[in-house]
């Protein structure tokens, strides 16, 4: 309790600070565009002073509408009745009408005082401005393969990590949570699928600085995030290889001060949870597995009988696991203010954010926290000069038990049901397998703790200065961008109390001594990231002839360094700190490791558009890494795109009023990926022993009688490691058809990635000895295609839309280094990156018959799985697996989005799902009821075991046979699924009641994530098995994917 009362306290103080921030003042909100309308014989004179309102088409005032004077500062915002005032500055007053979402109005003031105004609503999207790199372009002018997703959307998917909300809402990104673990809930995150081997991480942007994670940053300070996927990346050059993901964050713009809270509750459960067997199920299993191979059976019928009804719970107890271990519901809060205004001269955004979340285990200690903080100011020091400073900073917490998660669920899920957590007496038990291996003790704080907390600074001032006075048009840039990260951690073992029932005497024994002693070990690191970028810019219009182009210098740099220390055997648990550990030797030690990276780019784009009809882009980048050795830093990547809007062709007429825009694109680009581990153009050497080597036994090199730490080559170096390179190649078009309600993306794309780093280890004899280094060596193709749709409509007060997005892509290892003998079945050129090599399992055998007419596993019998010879050798060994075509990585990924909206209901539904991926899953003991149902059993008649999904017994505790358990076919599961994400259901309080309070706006909403999951698995998540590493788990090592219901409230004032 006390730490949360802390925890409040620290968020009051930062919510305190923003609002000290943002005391500025305010002025008008205007968006440009025109439509021009007739002027009046006579003309009002400056001074005059005008009113009006604005309506929508359907006669509702429109509130904070932007009414300005044309060419001036001077303007106003509509109040609540769509009511404004105006006092003109000028002679000759034209008003400029606007209002985000519909069409703006130029109307010629003449000798008007009273105005009506009708704003139509834009249904078109063609003036939506899209962020590219180093800039942003017109959605209808933009050539390359750009998506973007407004933060508006983001913010209703309710997710407490920004990575989570992309699955779905875009075409081109592969994004699978496969975690619901508070503070780990990361998504792996694709764009266009795998292009190589190596790392395929996309760059991420964040406000134009490579590198600064977006996982942790508050939706509601999202403004939007694009996704670059073909040749509009290559401005990134030797890291755009993999996809950029560029996230922009709020700025405030002119107008009066708003105050915006966002708050909400969320409650969470498991999407699914596992039923395991019961110890009844699970007896007669391992007996059945006994009495295959010849052994007697490990539990007799008297224990059999105890178990189904449960008279001995002491020596016979039947756990549920899951039950014992984990809570129905857990937890979640988040509050965050933001207030945001200004003037023509000064505009500012800054918020505040707290989020705490629960984790499911019973009497755990593990949870996390954040505080952040952000603050955008905008200032224009002069007609030609603007100045602006963003400032993040966030502080992450997390804490728990002293086990890792995939450990926990690895252990607890395959735990023996007819262990106990508890005596009868409420006393814990030890391990049914050792002494400390007693699951609802693990997942608590008993064994110890482990906390750490990072703290993230991020700085950035840039200074902009119109070059007018040497040609109009032409600008310098210029900013600095400082990263810092202060990262520390504790983990904290001690002795903790475990009880073992002496049927002798009747007493329950405390193994306290076997916990283990109390230990600490201390960890911080720090890291600071430069980046410095430079830029000169020219933009203009000649008549028909737009030109928008700049170069730039940018030069980046990174520093890390880590401590650690450790010791053991303290005295108590009252002084955790390093220093009051033991002194012995043996009960210390100490470690830490550094990195740097740096690089420096020169790069320039130019577009050019003719009549915004011919479109035309071309991209630069010269990028030097030091990753790659003298001669061999510096890579150009060019790139090239080109768009025809062909709708506005005068023999496009004829059917303009049916497919009222169409335009076709195609892009070309080289970009790189320097991701690899850093200096493999040297040598390595690595340490052999410490000081301290003859006592510990270890190696070393020996003077005298003496064991000094020696070193040793460990990797040879390639003074040649280049670039990895993909060629990427985009072709589409875009179209919007019945004046702008049908709209409809398609792009096919190609990729070509060559140079990867690659070792040629495969193709050498181990017995040569020889550590090889990555060359440049491997290839891979990737290709597929896009597609989004929509459509808008509305009837009255009722609006509604729909939009989905449709990807599918596919890659092909066109070279690697593979061993000479591999069979052609196995290679892995020709196939998917990731395909897996199992063997092919075509059924169960059902009679002796069948064993002795085909090639088997030796003492094969039935009920053993068949597998198929593919060499034809007549034996099933490994050379008779295959490499498949499909993986954990689908090749379809798709989503749908649905908003309705009536009079202050709102409703937004999405959908999520993939297809073409596969994932192996393979029973262990525990095992789950699915594969104890419906397998092979001697007992059954023929027609049972014809229809058995599943061969007869063939686990014991945590080990198997070598006849069913091999890694085959017949353990691969369809991964495909549709989800439904989202649901949100909010509404708007009218506005006649919470103006009488001095209110703009006050939405309250109930939010469903996660709801249900149509798949085939279904013993599981499908998303999430793919994290499972441990053999031991069933394909469920990860902490599970959360349903969660939220209800929240947005107000602004």
């Amino acid at each position: 309790m006390n730490k949360h009362l802390k925890l409040h306290r620290i968020s009051r103080k930062v919510l305190s600070y923003a609002l000290f921030l943002c005391l500025l003042p305010v002025a008008a909100y205007p968006v440009n565009t025109k439509n021009n309308v007739s002027s009046p014989d006579e003309i009002l004179q400056k001074g005059t002073a005008i009113t009006g309102t604005v309506h929508d088409s359907g006669g509702t005032p429109l509130i904070g509408v932007s009414v300005t004077e044309k060419g001036t500062t001077n303007g106003t915002l509509t109040d609540l009745d769509g009511k404004f005032s105006l006092t003109l500055s000028r002679d000759n007053a034209v008003l400029v009408i606007s209002y985000v979402g519909f069409t703006p109005e130029e109307i010629v003031v003449g000798n008007n005082k009273q105005f009506s105004v009708i704003l139509k609503e834009n249904m078109t999207g063609l003036d939506e401005v899209i962020v590219v790199g180093y800039g942003s372009q017109k959605k209808a002018t933009l050539t390359g393969s750009v998506s973007q997703v407004g933060g508006d959307d983001l913010v209703k998917v309710a997710a407490a990590n920004l990575t989570n909300t992309l699955a779905g809402k875009t075409a081109g990104v592969i994004a699978n949570v496969r975690s619901g673990e508070p503070g780990e809930d990361n998504a792996s995150i694709l764009i266009r699928g795998k292009g190589t081997t190596g790392n395929t991480s996309p760059l991420i942007i964040v406000d134009g600085i490579a590198d600064r994670g977006f996982a942790r940053l508050n939706p509601e300070d999202i403004e939007s995030i694009s996704v670059l996927k073909d040749a509009s990346a290559a401005i990134y050059g030797a890291r755009a290889a993999n996809g950029v993901i560029l996230v922009t964050t709020k700025r405030g713009k002119e107008g009066k001060i708003k105050v915006n809270y966002s708050g909400s509750v969320s409650f969470s459960q498991p999407t699914r949870i596992p039923e395991m067997l019961n110890s009844y199920q699970y007896a007669t299993y391992v007996n059945e597995y006994d009495r295959r191979h010849g052994l007697t059976e490990t539990y007799s019928s008297d224990a059999l009988q105890k178990l189904q009804d449960g008279s001995d719970p002491m020596n016979y107890a039947n756990t549920d696991w899951w039950g014992s271990v984990a809570k129905d519901w857990t937890n979640r809060t988040q509050h965050s203010i933001a207030i945001s205004g200004g003037s023509d001269k000064v505009s500012f955004y800054t918020s505040a954010q707290y989020m705490w979340q629960d984790a499911i285990y019973k009497n755990s200690a593990q949870d996390y926290g954040q505080y952040q903080f952000t603050t955008n100011l905008d200032a224009k020091i002069s007609s030609k000069i603007r100045f602006s400073m963003d400032i993040r900073g966030r502080k992450e917490s997390r804490q728990r038990g002293v086990y890792d998660t995939d450990y926990l669920f690895g252990y607890f899920l395959t735990t023996n049901p007819m262990a106990a957590p508890y005596y009868p007496n409420g006393l814990p038990r030890v391990g049914y397998d050792g002494v400390t291996r007693n699951a609802a003790v693990m997942v608590t704080d008993a064994p110890g703790t482990n906390k750490y907390t990072y703290n993230i600074l991020n700085i950035k001032p840039t200074l902009h200065i119109d070059l007018d006075i040497i040609t109009k048009g032409l600008y310098a840039e210029g900013y600095a961008a400082l990263d810092y990260s202060f990262n520390n951690g504790k983990t904290i073992n001690h002795p903790y109390d475990l009880f073992e029932y002496d049927p002798a005497t009747d007493k329950y024994n405390n193994m306290r001594s076997a916990t283990g002693a109390i230990s600490l070990n201390s960890w911080a690191d720090n890291s600071d990231r430069t980046t410095i970028n430079a830029r000169i810019g020219y933009k203009n219009t000649f008549g028909d002839h737009k030109i928008d182009a700049f170069a730039a210098y940018e030069q980046f740099k990174y520093n890390y360094n880590n401590v650690s220390a450790y010791r053991t055997n303290y005295l108590s648990t009252a002084i955790m700190e390093i220093f009051a550990g033991s002194d012995n030797p043996e009960d210390m030690s100490n470690g830490g490791y550094a990195g740097v990276d740096a690089r420096q780019n020169f790069f320039g784009r130019v577009n050019y558009g003719y009549k915004d009809k011919y479109l035309a882009e071309v991209t630069m980048r010269y990028d030097g890494s030091m990753n790659f050795a003298p001669g061999k830093r510096w890579g150009f990547f060019p790139a090239f795109s080109a768009g025809w809007i062909i709708s506005e062709e005068s023999f496009f007429e004829p059917i303009k009023s049916t497919v009222n825009f169409l335009k076709l694109k195609g892009s070309w680009g080289m970009m790189g990926n320097d991701n690899v581990g850093a200096f493999q153009f040297l040598s390595r050497y690595k340490f052999i022993a410490s000081d301290d080597a003859v006592e510990h036994k270890a190696g070393g090199v020996m003077f005298g009688d003496n064991v000094y730490k020696g070193l040793f080559e460990a990797l040879t170096k390639n003074p040649d490691i280049t670039w990895e390179t993909a060629k990427t190649t985009n072709v589409g078009f875009s179209a919007q058809f019945l004046n702008g309600k049908f709209n409809l993306d398609f792009d096919y794309f190609s990729s070509r990635r060559s140079d990867i780093l690659r070792t040629r280890n495969a193709s050498i004899p181990s017995y040569a000895g020889l550590v090889l280094p990555a060359e440049n060596i491997g290839k891979v193709n990737n290709h597929g295609i896009e597609l989004v749709a929509g459509y808008k409509g509305s009837s009255g007060d009722f609006t509604w839309d729909v939009t989905g997005n449709f990807t599918y892509a596919e890659n092909k290892v066109k070279y690697v280094d593979e061993a000479a003998s591999t069979p052609a079945w196995q290679k892995w050129t020709g196939h998917p990156i990731d395909g897996l090599v199992l063997y092919d399992a075509i059924g169960i055998y059902q009679t002796q018959e069948e064993i002795d007419n085909t090639p088997h596993i030796k003492d094969a019998k039935p009920g053993d799985l068949i597998y198929r010879d593919t060499n034809d050798d007549g034996e099933i060994t490994w050379d008779d697996a295959i490499r498949l075509n499909e993986s954990a990585t689908p090749k379809i990924i798709y989503g749908f989005t649905l908003n309705g909206s009536w009079k202050g209901l709102d409703l937004n539904i999405f959908f999520q799902g993939q297809a073409k991926a596969k994932i192996l899953v393979q029973p262990t003991m525990n095992m789950m009821t699915d594969f104890y149902e419906g397998r092979w059993i001697e007992s059954n008649t023929a027609e049972q075991n014809a229809q058995a999904k599943w061969p007869r017994a063939f686990i014991k505790q945590t080990y198997g046979d070598d006849f069913n358990g091999k890694s085959s076919t017949w353990w691969l599961r369809d991964a495909a699924f549709l989800r439904l994400k989202s649901v949100e259901l909010g509404y708007s309080i009218p506005k006649n009641i919470i103006r009488k309070i001095g209110l703009e706006n006050v939405r309250i909403y109930v939010n469903g994530n996660n709801l249900f999951t149509i798949d085939k698995i279904k013993i599981f998540d499908p998303e999430i098995s793919v994290n499972a590493t441990n053999y031991q788990a069933n394909g469920i090592t990860a902490y599970p994917l959360q349903r969660t219901i939220t209800t929240g409230l947005n107000v602004t004032f």
